[in-house]
């Protein structure tokens, strides 16, 4: 390579490394004012990797991040040693890095390799200051990088385990895990999507309703209900449609909701009548119609409630948080103590104990309190909201 060459890109190395973010604290997290292609002659100047922070303008939680994770100088003094920290907004100087990075929940934190500014790991949403360094730590650990699941994914050597893993790790990305995971379920026989671990990637991450494997789920909903219940398959079905057509409503897409609502009626499906109840009740709900949540609520539960824990539970927490009529918590009493004797759970319960205590039945909402956090010791869970609630009741209890 000519001398004069030579000169020139250490010129511009030099350049590219004295461009720091101007006024910020030598303790917290130091982005520097570079591009990301001035990132990427940084990173191979200095042999670190880069961190990005991606945001847009109008984000809340990257400001909180900023306030308060960023600004700490144990975050600082990890990511300056380690990591070309820089931050783009994405729908400004970033738009062409997004047609790559896709990506739609901010703050995304992406971290690009040394050799050659691939991607090796990434993450979206707030993160406290412990996650936020144990995400620092992941992206350094090749065993635990996103980049690592997704080549042992497409090579063909994933275990179950590490199948599961990058679902989940995509769906954190911020990135749409569906089209994989139908593209996963696609690729199964009869017999090999019927196997437990196979329901289970079905049940707790696969919500395409309109998938062609999830059409193939309907059709072997027989099947699954012999293997793990009515109750289970049913409600799969129940909040997967229930998740595309409050999609639709949030997107203010009118017509889409009717046509799928008009294909939902058309099916053969034994359960259409009450998807599309339940999905009418939660449109009242993301419009904040309240009244018609109370008129519809009582008809939905009179109708298909009976026997169904989580919609019982659920209307009546709604009913708790939003109805004041009399009558009508009365009614979500009696859902609620249904729900508990159906499923004895945390959720049932703090929402029976919530109800008892709106309607002034103290005594019975501090022992269904006390309950409830019995259940959340013993699984190990947060029951911070419980203790609240009993703390409200006792006040009240002692005149306080």
């Amino acid at each position: 390579m000519p001398r004069f060459i030579v000169l020139a890109l250490y010129l511009c190395i030099a350049l590219v490394l004295s461009k720091e973010t101007r006024g910020a604290s030598p303790d917290s997290l130091q982005f520097r004012n570079l591009s990301f292609e001035e990132a990427v002659i940084a990173s191979k100047a200095e042999k670190k990797p880069i961190f990005l922070h991606a945001y847009v303008s109008w984000c809340h939680y990257c400001k909180e991040m900023a306030d308060s994770v960023y600004s700490d100088s144990e975050v600082g003094r990890y990511y300056n040693e380690r990591f070309i920290c820089i931050r783009i907004d994405l729908e400004k100087e970033g738009k062409e890095l997004n047609k790559k990075l896709r990506a739609k929940t901010f703050p995304t934190h992406v971290f690009f390799d040394t050799a050659n500014a691939v991607l090796m790991h990434r993450s979206a949403g707030k993160r406290s200051k412990s996650e936020f360094l144990e995400l620092g730590r992941e992206a350094l650990d090749t065993t635990k990088q996103l980049r690592t699941f997704e080549r042992r994914y497409f090579d063909k050597r994933a275990s179950m385990q590490d199948i599961v893993t990058y679902f989940k790790m995509l769906d954190r990305a911020g990135l749409d895990n569906q089209i994989t995971i139908n593209g996963y379920l696609s690729g199964l026989s009869d017999t090999e999507m019927l196997k437990y671990d196979n329901w289970r990637i079905i049940y707790d991450l696969f919500r395409d309703a309109e998938s062609s494997s999830f059409q193939r789920l309907i059709l072997l909903r027989g099947e699954f209900a012999r293997r793990y219940s009515q109750d289970s398959i049913d409600n799969k079905i129940i909040t997967a449609y229930n998740s595309a057509l409050m999609s639709r409503v949030q997107k203010l897409d009118t017509s889409g909701y009717q046509s799928l609502i008009t294909k939902l009626s058309r099916s053969n499906l034994e359960i259409t009548d009450k998807i599309i109840a339940y999905a009418e009740l939660n449109r009242c709900r993301m419009k904040s119609d309240w009244k018609n949540y109370q008129i519809q609520g009582v008809t939905f539960i009179e109708k298909y409630g009976t026997g169904d824990h989580r919609r019982l539970g659920e209307v009546a927490h709604y009913f708790f948080e939003r109805v004041t009529d009399q009558d009508a918590l009365t009614k979500a009493v009696s859902w609620a103590e249904q729900a508990v004797s159906i499923e004895d759970n945390i959720r049932n319960n703090h929402t029976l104990a919530n109800l008892y205590y709106k309607t002034g039945q103290q005594e019975k909402a501090r022992k269904t309190c006390l309950h409830t956090i019995e259940i959340a010791k013993k699984k190990e869970v947060d029951y911070k909201q419980s203790t609240l609630l009993l703390e409200k009741i006792d006040e009240m209890g002692t005149g306080k």
